[in-house]
């Protein structure tokens, strides 16, 4: 969708999100991060909160974004990963 092309800087700012609520859970509540699919569906279910917060046509860009972001992270990565690599994504 052409029209969507001036979201993605709420898409990559989902991402950012993510990533430092998932740094901050790791290093402030010894949270551990099994996969990276754990901060790519959280930066997906920001996008899916944001989009309600928005117009009728950005909401369902927004919506539309957050599932294939959703969808490819699951396609890509394994449902849990090797208990051998339990917290390794974000330390190396």
């Amino acid at each position: 969708m052409p029209q969507c092309n001036r979201l993605h800087m709420v898409g990559l700012s989902a991402v950012c999100w993510a990533l430092w609520k998932s740094r901050n859970s790791v290093c402030l509540e010894e949270k551990i991060i099994r996969s990276p699919t754990e901060i790519i569906c959280l930066g997906s279910s920001f996008l899916s909160y944001w989009a309600g917060l928005q117009t009728p046509e950005d909401k369902a860009c927004l919506e539309m974004g957050a599932e294939v972001m959703k969808g490819t992270a699951l396609h890509f990565y394994p449902q849990e990963a090797n208990p051998n690599d339990t917290g390794m994504v974000l330390l190396q």
